[in-house]
Protein backbone atom coordinates (compact mmCIF):
# COMPACT_ATOMS: atom_id res chain seq x y z
CA UNK A 1 0.00 0.00 0.00
CA UNK A 2 1.52 3.38 -0.97
CA UNK A 3 2.22 6.01 1.64
CA UNK A 4 -0.01 9.08 1.58
CA UNK A 5 0.19 12.35 3.45
CA UNK A 6 -3.05 13.30 5.19
CA UNK A 7 -3.14 16.67 6.93
CA UNK A 8 0.59 16.61 7.59
CA UNK A 9 2.82 19.65 7.69
CA UNK A 10 6.17 19.42 5.89
CA UNK A 11 7.85 19.03 9.29
CA UNK A 12 5.62 16.11 10.29
CA UNK A 13 6.10 14.48 6.90
CA UNK A 14 9.87 14.78 7.24
CA UNK A 15 9.74 13.19 10.70
CA UNK A 16 8.06 10.14 9.15
CA UNK A 17 10.60 10.06 6.30
CA UNK A 18 13.42 10.29 8.84
CA UNK A 19 12.04 7.25 10.68
CA UNK A 20 11.92 5.38 7.37
CA UNK A 21 15.52 6.38 6.70
CA UNK A 22 16.54 5.06 10.10
CA UNK A 23 15.03 1.71 9.18
CA UNK A 24 17.22 1.45 6.12
CA UNK A 25 20.83 1.26 5.07
CA UNK A 26 21.54 2.07 1.44
CA UNK A 27 17.85 1.70 0.71
CA UNK A 28 17.47 -1.71 2.36
CA UNK A 29 14.77 -2.19 4.96
CA UNK A 30 15.80 -3.41 8.40
CA UNK A 31 13.77 -6.61 8.17
CA UNK A 32 14.94 -8.07 11.49
CA UNK A 33 14.80 -4.90 13.59
CA UNK A 34 18.47 -4.41 14.51
CA UNK A 35 18.60 -0.67 13.69
CA UNK A 36 19.32 0.24 17.32
CA UNK A 37 22.68 -1.53 17.13
CA UNK A 38 23.49 -0.52 13.57
CA UNK A 39 22.80 3.15 14.27
CA UNK A 40 24.48 2.98 17.66
CA UNK A 41 27.77 1.92 16.09
CA UNK A 42 27.28 4.35 13.20
CA UNK A 43 26.93 7.22 15.65
CA UNK A 44 29.99 6.07 17.59
CA UNK A 45 32.14 6.00 14.47
CA UNK A 46 30.65 8.66 12.19
CA UNK A 47 28.34 11.04 14.11
CA UNK A 48 26.50 13.67 12.09
CA UNK A 49 26.37 11.48 8.98
CA UNK A 50 23.45 9.68 7.39
CA UNK A 51 22.99 7.17 4.60
CA UNK A 52 21.34 9.78 2.36
CA UNK A 53 24.01 12.46 2.61
CA UNK A 54 25.92 12.87 -0.64
CA UNK A 55 28.57 15.61 -0.59
CA UNK A 56 30.18 17.84 2.03
CA UNK A 57 29.26 21.03 0.16
CA UNK A 58 25.68 20.83 1.42
CA UNK A 59 26.95 21.51 4.94
CA UNK A 60 27.63 25.00 3.55
CA UNK A 61 24.87 25.53 0.99
CA UNK A 62 22.15 25.18 3.63
CA UNK A 63 23.53 27.75 6.11
CA UNK A 64 24.63 30.11 3.31
CA UNK A 65 21.11 30.22 1.88
CA UNK A 66 19.54 30.66 5.30
CA UNK A 67 21.95 33.46 6.20
CA UNK A 68 20.87 35.21 3.00
CA UNK A 69 17.24 34.90 4.04
CA UNK A 70 17.94 36.04 7.59
CA UNK A 71 19.22 39.28 6.08
CA UNK A 72 16.13 39.70 3.90
CA UNK A 73 13.03 41.57 5.00
CA UNK A 74 10.85 38.44 5.03
CA UNK A 75 8.86 38.07 8.26
CA UNK A 76 6.42 35.36 7.16
CA UNK A 77 7.85 31.93 8.01
CA UNK A 78 5.96 30.13 5.22
CA UNK A 79 7.27 32.57 2.63
CA UNK A 80 10.73 32.28 4.21
CA UNK A 81 10.70 28.50 3.76
CA UNK A 82 9.33 28.71 0.23
CA UNK A 83 12.10 31.12 -0.72
CA UNK A 84 14.63 28.76 0.87
CA UNK A 85 13.25 25.82 -1.08
CA UNK A 86 13.67 27.80 -4.30
CA UNK A 87 17.30 28.59 -3.46
CA UNK A 88 18.04 24.92 -2.79
CA UNK A 89 16.41 23.98 -6.07
CA UNK A 90 18.35 26.70 -7.90
CA UNK A 91 21.59 25.25 -6.51
CA UNK A 92 20.66 21.85 -7.91
CA UNK A 93 19.87 23.38 -11.29
CA UNK A 94 23.17 25.27 -11.31
CA UNK A 95 25.12 22.09 -10.49
CA UNK A 96 23.35 20.23 -13.30
CA UNK A 97 24.04 23.04 -15.74
CA UNK A 98 27.68 23.74 -14.86
CA UNK A 99 28.90 20.30 -13.77
CA UNK A 100 26.37 17.63 -14.77
CA UNK A 101 28.91 14.84 -14.24
CA UNK A 102 29.47 15.71 -10.58
CA UNK A 103 28.50 12.84 -8.30
CA UNK A 104 26.05 13.50 -5.48
CA UNK A 105 23.91 16.34 -6.86
CA UNK A 106 20.77 16.15 -4.73
CA UNK A 107 17.65 16.15 -6.89
CA UNK A 108 19.47 15.61 -10.18
CA UNK A 109 17.01 13.05 -11.52
CA UNK A 110 13.98 14.92 -10.19
CA UNK A 111 15.15 18.15 -11.80
CA UNK A 112 15.68 16.37 -15.11
CA UNK A 113 11.96 15.58 -15.02
CA UNK A 114 10.99 19.11 -14.03
CA UNK A 115 10.35 18.20 -10.40
CA UNK A 116 12.04 18.70 -7.04
CA UNK A 117 12.80 16.34 -4.17
CA UNK A 118 10.67 15.57 -1.12
CA UNK A 119 13.80 15.33 1.03
CA UNK A 120 15.67 18.58 0.47
CA UNK A 121 19.34 19.17 1.34
CA UNK A 122 18.27 20.91 4.56
CA UNK A 123 16.17 17.91 5.59
CA UNK A 124 19.11 15.60 4.95
CA UNK A 125 21.85 17.69 6.57
CA UNK A 126 20.02 19.41 9.45
CA UNK A 127 20.99 16.85 12.10
CA UNK A 128 24.62 17.02 10.97
CA UNK A 129 24.61 20.82 11.08
CA UNK A 130 23.47 20.60 14.70
CA UNK A 131 25.92 17.82 15.52
CA UNK A 132 28.90 19.76 14.16
CA UNK A 133 27.87 22.97 15.95
CA UNK A 134 27.38 24.84 12.69
CA UNK A 135 23.74 25.47 13.58
CA UNK A 136 23.54 26.87 17.09
CA UNK A 137 19.81 26.90 17.58
CA UNK A 138 19.73 23.86 19.85
CA UNK A 139 17.13 21.25 18.95
CA UNK A 140 15.08 23.59 16.74
CA UNK A 141 13.80 22.00 13.55
CA UNK A 142 14.07 23.88 10.27
CA UNK A 143 10.48 25.10 10.46
CA UNK A 144 10.87 26.10 14.13
CA UNK A 145 14.03 27.99 13.24
CA UNK A 146 12.21 29.80 10.41
CA UNK A 147 9.41 30.83 12.77
CA UNK A 148 11.94 32.05 15.33
CA UNK A 149 13.85 34.13 12.77
CA UNK A 150 10.71 35.65 11.29
CA UNK A 151 9.27 36.38 14.72
CA UNK A 152 12.43 38.15 15.83
CA UNK A 153 12.61 40.13 12.60
CA UNK A 154 8.95 41.06 12.94
CA UNK A 155 9.46 42.35 16.47
CA UNK A 156 12.45 44.43 15.43
CA UNK A 157 10.48 45.81 12.49
CA UNK A 158 7.69 46.85 14.85
CA UNK A 159 10.21 48.61 17.08
CA UNK A 160 11.55 50.54 14.10
CA UNK A 161 8.06 51.55 13.01
CA UNK A 162 7.30 52.72 16.52
CA UNK A 163 10.54 54.67 16.65
CA UNK A 164 9.83 56.32 13.32
CA UNK A 165 6.78 57.97 14.84
CA UNK A 166 9.05 59.77 17.28
CA UNK A 167 10.95 62.89 16.31
CA UNK A 168 14.35 61.51 17.36
CA UNK A 169 16.47 61.03 14.28
CA UNK A 170 19.55 59.67 16.04
CA UNK A 171 17.54 57.08 17.98
CA UNK A 172 15.71 56.09 14.80
CA UNK A 173 19.02 55.52 13.04
CA UNK A 174 20.23 53.33 15.90
CA UNK A 175 16.98 51.35 15.84
CA UNK A 176 17.33 50.83 12.09
CA UNK A 177 20.83 49.47 12.50
CA UNK A 178 19.69 47.15 15.29
CA UNK A 179 16.73 45.89 13.28
CA UNK A 180 18.87 45.21 10.23
CA UNK A 181 21.61 43.40 12.12
CA UNK A 182 20.08 39.94 12.09
CA UNK A 183 23.56 38.55 12.75
CA UNK A 184 23.02 39.32 16.42
CA UNK A 185 20.75 36.27 16.54
CA UNK A 186 23.80 33.95 16.31
CA UNK A 187 21.97 30.96 14.86
CA UNK A 188 24.93 30.11 12.64
CA UNK A 189 28.59 29.41 13.18
CA UNK A 190 29.70 29.77 9.57
CA UNK A 191 32.71 32.11 9.19
CA UNK A 192 33.16 31.04 5.55
CA UNK A 193 29.92 32.80 4.54
CA UNK A 194 30.22 35.22 1.63
CA UNK A 195 27.16 37.12 0.40
CA UNK A 196 28.19 36.29 -3.19
CA UNK A 197 28.51 32.54 -2.56
CA UNK A 198 25.84 31.60 -5.11
CA UNK A 199 27.66 33.38 -7.95
CA UNK A 200 30.69 31.09 -7.67
CA UNK A 201 28.95 27.92 -6.50
CA UNK A 202 30.78 24.65 -7.11
CA UNK A 203 30.63 21.23 -5.49
CA UNK A 204 34.29 21.28 -4.46
CA UNK A 205 34.98 22.79 -1.06
CA UNK A 206 37.20 25.84 -0.86
CA UNK A 207 40.28 25.52 1.31
CA UNK A 208 38.56 27.60 4.01
CA UNK A 209 35.42 25.46 3.91
CA UNK A 210 37.39 22.21 4.08
CA UNK A 211 39.48 23.44 7.01
CA UNK A 212 36.40 24.72 8.84
CA UNK A 213 34.35 21.53 8.43
CA UNK A 214 37.32 19.40 9.44
CA UNK A 215 37.83 21.51 12.55
CA UNK A 216 34.13 21.43 13.49
CA UNK A 217 33.98 17.64 13.27
CA UNK A 218 37.14 17.33 15.37
CA UNK A 219 35.85 19.77 18.00
CA UNK A 220 32.29 18.46 18.22
CA UNK A 221 32.92 14.71 17.81
CA UNK A 222 36.33 14.33 19.42
CA UNK A 223 35.82 10.76 20.64
CA UNK A 224 34.73 9.42 17.26
CA UNK A 225 36.69 7.53 14.63
CA UNK A 226 35.73 10.23 12.11
CA UNK A 227 37.21 13.04 14.20
CA UNK A 228 40.35 11.05 15.02
CA UNK A 229 41.01 10.25 11.36
CA UNK A 230 40.58 13.90 10.35
CA UNK A 231 42.64 15.28 13.22
CA UNK A 232 45.52 12.91 12.45
CA UNK A 233 45.07 13.18 8.68
CA UNK A 234 44.68 9.45 8.14
CA UNK A 235 43.72 10.09 4.52
CA UNK A 236 44.55 6.52 3.51
CA UNK A 237 41.27 5.60 5.19
CA UNK A 238 39.52 6.98 2.09
CA UNK A 239 41.09 4.20 0.01
CA UNK A 240 39.48 1.44 2.09
CA UNK A 241 36.86 -0.22 -0.08
CA UNK A 242 34.43 -0.91 2.76
CA UNK A 243 34.08 -1.06 6.53
CA UNK A 244 35.62 -4.53 6.73
CA UNK A 245 38.77 -3.52 4.83
CA UNK A 246 39.37 -0.82 7.44
CA UNK A 247 40.75 -3.71 9.49
CA UNK A 248 44.10 -3.26 7.70
CA UNK A 249 44.70 0.11 9.37
CA UNK A 250 42.61 -0.08 12.53
CA UNK A 251 45.83 -0.39 14.56
CA UNK A 252 46.38 3.33 13.92
CA UNK A 253 43.39 4.20 16.11
CA UNK A 254 43.12 4.35 19.93
CA UNK A 255 42.48 1.13 21.82
CA UNK A 256 38.80 1.77 22.58
CA UNK A 257 38.09 2.53 18.92
CA UNK A 258 39.82 -0.71 17.96
CA UNK A 259 37.61 -2.61 20.39
CA UNK A 260 34.46 -0.91 19.10
CA UNK A 261 35.48 -1.61 15.53
CA UNK A 262 36.00 -5.30 16.27
CA UNK A 263 32.61 -5.52 17.99
CA UNK A 264 30.91 -3.80 15.05
CA UNK A 265 32.66 -6.03 12.52
CA UNK A 266 31.74 -9.13 14.51
CA UNK A 267 28.13 -8.00 14.72
CA UNK A 268 28.01 -7.33 10.99
CA UNK A 269 29.07 -10.94 10.36
CA UNK A 270 26.63 -12.26 12.97
CA UNK A 271 23.76 -10.29 11.48
CA UNK A 272 24.73 -11.37 7.97
CA UNK A 273 24.17 -15.01 8.94
CA UNK A 274 20.63 -14.08 9.99
CA UNK A 275 20.06 -12.23 6.71
CA UNK A 276 21.20 -15.27 4.75
CA UNK A 277 18.80 -17.46 6.70
CA UNK A 278 16.05 -14.90 6.12
CA UNK A 279 16.50 -15.31 2.35
CA UNK A 280 16.50 -19.09 2.65
CA UNK A 281 13.18 -18.94 4.52
CA UNK A 282 11.65 -16.49 2.03
CA UNK A 283 12.54 -18.63 -0.96
CA UNK A 284 11.48 -21.83 0.79
CA UNK A 285 15.06 -23.01 0.37
CA UNK A 286 15.21 -22.27 -3.36
CA UNK A 287 17.48 -19.19 -3.37
CA UNK A 288 20.74 -20.64 -4.68
CA UNK A 289 22.81 -17.63 -3.65
CA UNK A 290 21.51 -17.82 -0.07
CA UNK A 291 22.08 -21.58 0.05
CA UNK A 292 25.66 -21.20 -1.19
CA UNK A 293 26.34 -18.39 1.28
CA UNK A 294 25.06 -20.47 4.17
CA UNK A 295 27.13 -23.47 3.09
CA UNK A 296 30.21 -21.23 3.15
CA UNK A 297 29.29 -19.80 6.56
CA UNK A 298 28.18 -22.98 8.30
CA UNK A 299 31.62 -24.18 9.29
CA UNK A 300 32.22 -20.73 10.80
CA UNK A 301 28.99 -20.53 12.81
CA UNK A 302 30.55 -21.23 16.20
CA UNK A 303 33.31 -18.70 15.61
CA UNK A 304 30.79 -16.08 14.48
CA UNK A 305 28.53 -16.89 17.44
CA UNK A 306 31.41 -16.30 19.86
CA UNK A 307 30.62 -12.58 19.55
CA UNK A 308 30.34 -10.72 22.86
CA UNK A 309 26.73 -9.65 22.45
CA UNK A 310 26.57 -8.10 25.91
CA UNK A 311 29.43 -5.77 25.00
CA UNK A 312 27.63 -4.90 21.76
CA UNK A 313 24.46 -4.08 23.69
CA UNK A 314 26.41 -1.99 26.17
CA UNK A 315 28.23 0.12 23.57
CA UNK A 316 25.07 0.78 21.52
CA UNK A 317 22.62 1.19 24.43
CA UNK A 318 20.62 -1.67 22.95
CA UNK A 319 19.31 -2.76 26.36
CA UNK A 320 16.52 -0.26 25.76
CA UNK A 321 15.16 -2.80 23.27
CA UNK A 322 14.97 -5.99 25.37
CA UNK A 323 13.03 -8.03 22.81
CA UNK A 324 15.67 -7.38 20.16
CA UNK A 325 18.36 -8.41 22.64
CA UNK A 326 16.49 -11.64 23.44
CA UNK A 327 16.14 -12.43 19.73
CA UNK A 328 19.88 -11.99 19.20
CA UNK A 329 20.79 -14.04 22.29
CA UNK A 330 18.51 -16.85 21.10
CA UNK A 331 20.07 -16.64 17.64
CA UNK A 332 23.51 -16.93 19.21
CA UNK A 333 22.43 -20.11 21.01
CA UNK A 334 21.07 -21.50 17.75
CA UNK A 335 24.35 -20.85 15.95
CA UNK A 336 26.42 -22.37 18.74
CA UNK A 337 24.26 -25.48 18.55
CA UNK A 338 24.31 -25.55 14.72
CA UNK A 339 20.51 -25.69 14.95
CA UNK A 340 19.39 -24.43 11.54
CA UNK A 341 15.70 -25.13 12.10
CA UNK A 342 15.70 -23.09 15.29
CA UNK A 343 17.43 -20.23 13.48
CA UNK A 344 14.84 -20.31 10.70
CA UNK A 345 12.01 -20.23 13.22
CA UNK A 346 13.60 -17.37 15.16
CA UNK A 347 13.98 -15.29 12.00
CA UNK A 348 10.43 -16.02 10.89
CA UNK A 349 8.95 -15.19 14.30
CA UNK A 350 11.01 -12.02 14.56
CA UNK A 351 9.67 -10.64 11.28
CA UNK A 352 6.12 -11.64 12.19
CA UNK A 353 6.48 -9.79 15.48
CA UNK A 354 7.82 -6.65 13.80
CA UNK A 355 5.38 -6.50 10.88
CA UNK A 356 2.44 -8.68 11.73
CA UNK A 357 1.52 -11.89 9.91
CA UNK A 358 -0.12 -10.01 7.05
CA UNK A 359 2.97 -7.99 6.08
CA UNK A 360 5.74 -10.38 7.08
CA UNK A 361 7.39 -11.91 4.01
CA UNK A 362 8.38 -14.97 6.01
CA UNK A 363 4.69 -15.78 6.42
CA UNK A 364 4.51 -16.38 2.66
CA UNK A 365 7.54 -18.54 1.79
CA UNK A 366 8.08 -19.31 -1.86
CA UNK A 367 5.85 -16.45 -3.09
CA UNK A 368 8.78 -14.17 -3.95
CA UNK A 369 11.36 -14.18 -6.72
CA UNK A 370 13.73 -16.93 -5.64
CA UNK A 371 16.67 -15.11 -7.26
CA UNK A 372 16.01 -11.83 -5.39
CA UNK A 373 17.91 -10.87 -2.25
CA UNK A 374 16.05 -9.22 0.63
CA UNK A 375 17.27 -7.53 3.79
CA UNK A 376 20.72 -6.36 2.74
CA UNK A 377 24.21 -7.72 3.17
CA UNK A 378 26.93 -6.89 5.68
CA UNK A 379 26.59 -3.66 7.65
CA UNK A 380 28.66 -0.65 6.63
CA UNK A 381 27.75 1.72 9.49
CA UNK A 382 27.65 4.73 7.08
CA UNK A 383 31.30 4.15 6.23
CA UNK A 384 30.86 5.00 2.55
CA UNK A 385 29.00 8.24 3.27
CA UNK A 386 31.62 9.33 5.81
CA UNK A 387 34.46 8.58 3.39
CA UNK A 388 32.81 10.73 0.71
CA UNK A 389 32.74 13.64 3.17
CA UNK A 390 36.34 12.94 4.18
CA UNK A 391 37.43 12.84 0.53
CA UNK A 392 35.74 16.19 -0.11
CA UNK A 393 37.61 17.69 2.85
CA UNK A 394 40.90 16.22 1.64
CA UNK A 395 40.45 17.53 -1.91
CA UNK A 396 39.48 20.97 -0.63
CA UNK A 397 42.57 21.22 1.56
CA UNK A 398 45.04 19.67 -0.86
CA UNK A 399 43.86 21.58 -3.94
CA UNK A 400 44.72 24.84 -2.21
CA UNK A 401 48.26 23.65 -1.50
CA UNK A 402 48.69 22.48 -5.09
CA UNK A 403 47.58 25.88 -6.43
CA UNK A 404 49.89 27.87 -4.14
Amino acid sequence: MPLGWIDFSKTERNKVLTVLDLLSESGTLDELGIATIRDGFSDLFFPGTSTIQTRAKYFFIVPYALRDLERSGETNSNQFLRAFDEIERSCGEMFRQNAPDDIGIIGSRSLAGGNWVKRTPADIYWAGLRQYDIFRGGRLSLSEYARAVCSMKGKKSNLVNLGNRNDKAEENEADDRSAGDIRSMHFWNIPTYDSEWFDHLQMKLTHEEAAFLKNQIVLSCGNSMFAYALKNELWEMIDCTDFTSLNEMIHLFPEQMQKDYQLAKDFSEFNYVLRVIYNIVLSDGKNETANEEFDNLRSELKRIAAIDLEAVFDRTLAQRNPLMCKFLRDAKSGMLGDDVQTLKKLVENRERFLKGAGRARCAHPGEFDKTAWFGGGRLSYRFGNAMTLMADIYVGEEASYAES
